[in-house]
């Protein structure tokens, strides 16, 4: 949970050089079909190298798969200037018309509605039980697979076909997402009709043909895919909600930071996406186009690794949290864009403070590491990867290297060029302690503490263990949302503020620049553009 910063920076001046980028017009004629279709064209850091769910690659694939997925349920549509996120009773039916839980939660019953893909094929049990078949038997990080056993699925057994309308899910240990893990796009639902024709001996699920084409039952499909540059979609005709405003979109790849500044200031482009907070400063009063906050409940967060000295004594870590200004981290490095944290839980959450916020006390930081035996202080290294939190890791870096030596801790900075060097010596145990953005594909505080502070949860990679908050986290995890759940989570909140097993700095917040005459923006809890809403002008 965050303290609101307020941005103290003035907007500053911009020499804005000339760009041109073929066709990046939000005009894009040979996008549009004749009559009332309108045309949408993003600028991103980033077009995914596949269009399978099955092979994630961060925020761009949250941005563009969403929008080509068809899922049994979705979350029901937020409010506009909705300040937290959905809870896992929000969901509402998307390619299921109905659901039912037996007495038990065991079974999940799904009624399919009468839905066709981009082929023109139906919606059947059949294809859902071959996509969580594709699921379980998946290649590389099995994240669908991984998400089923959060939700206590029935994993050697997760689909029961009655007929080709009625399919069950099947739940060894139900719990509060269950049902809503089934909104992610991890889970999405092919036409398996269509898929089956491109799949091989080598290859029965159709891995490479759907890497490069879609074969979904969602609003939009692909039309032209250069991997790493350019996608192009267009609406699925056969979407049984109805066509969409926004009948084509073109996600273009803009990698360098500044040129996506310059393509959203002039109005060349209708979005842009993954803009520093230094250019989320300079937008902030230009003419012709607005910043929108997504919700989505990233913490950016100092990971020590427990395993080495001196970060095994918890007065040291708490040592290192008193000693953090982060206030000034928000102010300076984030711009005022963010939110300093005062807890383990997000402020998008909406759910209780911690009894005890962070609170920033060099003398208490100073006694805590007498009381540890370090009354001079000691050396640490910190390593971070801009690709892993953002263009801003270094300045985060930076500061922090500044505040710890107020108490005489002396940081050397360690900048691992390459994110996947940096990944391993995460998973290697090679780093002393490192900068990490905690970013929860499930949005549910069960989900978050399951995967990063829960004993051998899959990013847990500064190997904490507490029996306590794995008692408390599945507690959570199996409490539906209301009051006892609530106080579960400020329980366990209150613990971690204590234990501190690790030094959450800044909740941070993801913006997008839209062009004025773009509206119908709504904040998903996936975190991303649901551009069926959408309309230009």
């Amino acid at each position: 949970m965050g303290t609101t910063s307020v941005r103290m920076r003035a907007v500053a001046a911009l020499a804005v050089t000339s760009l041109v980028v073929a066709g990046c017009s939000g005009n894009d004629g040979d996008d549009t079909d004749a009559g009332s279709s309108q045309a949408l064209t993003v600028a991103a850091p980033g077009v995914v190298s596949s269009l399978d769910s099955e092979r994630y690659q961060g925020f761009i694939s949250i941005d563009l798969l969403p929008n080509i997925s068809g899922t049994l349920v979705r979350f029901t549509k937020p409010e506009a200037g909705a300040t937290t996120l959905q809870t896992p009773d929000q969901i509402e039916p998307e390619l299921a018309e109905s659901w039912e839980l037996s007495d038990d939660r065991k079974q999940m019953t799904f009624t399919l509605r009468d839905a066709k893909s981009q082929f023109g094929n139906a919606l059947t049990a059949e294809d859902v039980k071959w996509s969580v078949d594709r699921m379980v038997n998946s290649e590389g990080v099995p994240i669908a697979k991984i998400l089923m056993g959060i939700g206590g699925w029935d994993i050697e057994n997760p689909v029961t076909v009655t007929d080709d309308r009625t399919v069950t899910i099947n739940v060894a240990q139900p719990n509060a997402v269950s049902v809503s893990i089934l909104s992610t796009f991890f889970m999405t639902i092919y036409d398996s009709v269509e898929a089956k024709k491109h799949a091989t001996g080598d290859d029965p699920y159709a891995y490479k043909w759907l890497g490069e084409n879609t074969a979904t039952f969602g609003p939009y499909e692909v039309r032209s895919f250069d991997p790493g540059k350019e996608v192009r979609l267009t609406a699925n005709k056969n979407y049984f909600r109805g066509t969409p405003t926004v009948t084509d979109v073109v996600v273009r790849a803009v990698a360098d930071t500044s040129n996506r500044l310059q393509l959203a200031q002039s109005g060349q482009v209708d979005v842009a996406s993954a803009l520093t907070f230094d250019q989320l400063s300079s937008l902030e009063n230009s003419d012709g186009v607005r910043l929108e906050r997504v919700l989505y409940p990233n913490i950016d967060v100092l990971v020590p690794n427990l395993k080495a000295e001196p970060f095994d004594d918890k007065r040291v870590r708490e040592a290192i949290s008193y000693a953090v200004d982060r206030t000034a981290i928000v102010d300076s490095a984030y711009q005022g864009y963010s939110t300093a944290s005062s807890d383990f839980i997000h402020d998008d959450f909406g759910a209780p403070a911690a009894a005890q916020p962070f609170t920033h006390n060099i003398d208490r930081a100073k006694q805590l590491l007498a009381e540890a035996g370090l009354p001079n202080g000691f050396p640490m290294e910190l390593a971070y990867n801009a690709a892993n939190v953002g263009a801003h890791s270094e300045q985060v870096a930076v500061l922090l290297r500044s505040q710890l030596a107020k108490v005489g801790i002396e940081v050397k900075l360690n900048n691992v060029a390459s994110g996947a060097d940096f990944d391993a010596a995460k998973r290697e145990g090679k780093l002393q302690s490192w900068l990490a953005t905690s970013t929860p594909l499930v949005p549910d505080p069960a989900y978050y503490l399951q995967v990063f502070y829960s004993t051998g949860g899959l990013t847990n990679l500064q190997n904490y263990s507490s029996t306590t908050v794995d008692g408390l986290s599945r507690q959570i995890l199996e409490t539906q949302p209301g009051p006892e759940r609530e106080a579960l989570v400020k329980q366990v909140n209150d613990f971690m503020v204590g234990d501190m097993p690790a030094i959450p700095l800044v909740d941070s917040q993801k913006f997008y620049a839209f062009r004025d005459g773009v509206t119908g923006f709504v904040s998903y809890s996936q975190g991303h553009v649901n551009y069926y809403d959408i309309s230009v002008s």
